[in-house]
């Protein structure tokens, strides 16, 4: 009975590590802490991990405990294979919506630029016109597919991404995330399964979630965006139904598709019959004298459904977004219709305006000169405040910082710790569908840098170091975080 007890704990913590909640290189619980985590004898835990050490999965190291192999092997359908969601992040991104309206947290947590950085006077006195002009409008629905003058706005600056489109293909939406709901819903049914980059936005986990699907997570670098050749293996392994993907400034990682890359992945989609979901919202923020093409550009064969909003860019608060639904369009306009009936008049009347009297390219020049700036000095002072080890990403657009601490800091813990001095930040837990960025954390620098937010950078440098030895297992925080 013993020996098959061991064996149980051994494949157990074995099944953990190769589904990512252990990391290479990273602490496994404390043969005490196991023994109370699977109800046997200490003695029992000893054995499992001996059978661990000697299948090299992992190797004790005097005084600190047990690590896992940093060449620990995984096999490739591991890596690729389908995985529901558990919805384990709820919690901490209740806690993170509920801390972005806090004045007092320094707001490096919430994917929302401070509100210095948006249009807010222009928008205001276009709504005030509107309100003195035509106060009607509050009365009246904008049925979907959405105004007209707005989709004919949107319509004019698509053609910047390549795309040639009529007001009719363009469907407005509540945000990108209810663009990338009514994709899914039209796309696919409960139990399909889809690929997604990995990290990943958190909505799209949560979409998963509600509509009952399966993910494959396909491996997204910084540096060269989402990995097509186990994009590739999945597809001939598994029936995908739809891939999302963000081929400008991907949230978290901020990558950027090469045009290659672009041509590779629209050639496995239209090889597998896949549908590509495009999540375009960052694309308007390119660093780049000219914002790169969208996928839909060169899509022949109509595969890629687009998604995108002015949430990143003009006001976060109107909710405005659109999609590009191509042979989903009628399910899409009808999911729309059931959800929402319509989508509020005056908010898309004065972005159409907006548009339409070229202030939009104004702020766009201002405000991304504005966000390079910021990335150079948030990089600058990561890279000199942290401790040595620390990764951080270089993105090409956007507004976001994918930093990748020292195995031995959880950055869960240290969202935890950043809290209680009032810092925001989004950690890892929130970007896979298990604890595989337990050492990562997601930073906002669409911040204005006064002491308070410089402060607040620092502060978090010094809780980084504090943290550096902390004896807790990334197992102990996801499980304590988790249940």
């Amino acid at each position: 009975m013993d020996h098959l007890l061991y064996e149980k704990v051994a494949e157990q913590i074995e099944k953990h590590i190769t589904e990512g909640t252990f990391l290479p290189n990273t602490r496994i619980p404390s043969v005490r802490k196991s023994s109370k985590q699977f109800n046997v004898s200490i003695a029992t835990v000893m054995q499992a991990y001996s059978v661990l050490e000697d299948k090299g999965i992992i190797k004790a190291r005097p005084q600190k405990g047990y690590f896992v192999q940093t060449n620990q092997p995984t096999t490739e359908a591991t890596q690729i294979s389908p995985k529901k969601y558990d919805g384990h992040i709820h919690l901490l991104l209740n806690r993170l919506l509920h801390a972005s309206q806090d004045a007092n947290i320094a707001p490096f947590g919430a994917a929302i630029p401070q509100s210095e950085f948006l249009p807010l006077k222009q928008l205001q006195r276009s709504v005030g016109r509107l309100m003195r002009t035509e106060p009607e409008i509050c009365a009246s629905y904008e049925f979907t597919p959405g105004s007209l003058n707005l989709r004919r706005q949107i319509a004019i600056r698509m053609l910047d991404t390549g795309c040639r489109l009529q007001p009719d293909d363009i469907t407005i939406t509540l945000g990108c995330q209810n663009a990338i709901m009514l994709a899914l819903q039209a796309i696919t049914r409960p139990g399909d399964t889809i690929a997604i980059e990995s990290p990943a936005y958190h909505g799209v986990l949560q979409a998963i979630e509600v509509l009952h699907l399966k993910a494959i997570e396909i491996p997204c670098s910084e540096q060269h965006g989402i990995d097509l050749t186990l994009l590739e293996q999945a597809a001939r392994q598994w029936d995908i139904k739809a891939c999302i993907v963000t081929p400008n400034n991907q949230n978290p990682t901020g990558a950027t598709l090469s045009s290659e890359a672009r041509r590779t992945l629209l050639g496995i989609a239209n090889e597998h019959d896949i549908i590509l979901i495009e999540d375009d919202v960052y694309g308007e923020l390119s660093y780049q004298d000219k914002r790169e093409k969208a996928l839909k550009a060169d899509d022949h064969e109509g595969r890629v459904v687009y998604c995108s909003s002015f949430s990143k860019s003009i006001a976060p608060g109107f909710r405005i977004g659109w999609i590009v639904g191509g042979r989903f369009r009628n399910e899409i306009e009808h999911y729309a219709y059931v959800q929402s009936l319509a989508i509020p008049t005056i908010t898309q009347i004065a972005i159409a305006n907006f548009l339409e009297h070229g202030a939009y390219d104004r702020h766009l020049r201002k405000t991304r000169q504005a966000y390079q700036a910021n990335l150079a000095r948030c990089r600058a002072l990561v890279l000199e405040t942290f401790p040595e080890g620390t990764e951080v990403s270089n993105p090409c657009g956007g507004f976001l910082l994918w930093v990748t601490l020292p195995e031995t800091i959880n950055a869960m813990q240290l969202h935890q710790e950043a809290l209680t001095e009032q810092i925001g930040l989004l950690p890892g837990l929130a970007f896979g569908l298990s604890n595989q960025f337990s050492h990562h954390f997601r930073l906002n620098y669409a911040v204005i840098w006064d002491q308070k937010n410089l402060n607040a950078l620092l502060e978090l440098g010094k809780l980084v170091h504090t943290l550096q030895n902390d004896i807790l297992t990334d197992n102990d925080i996801y499980t304590q975080f988790t249940t």
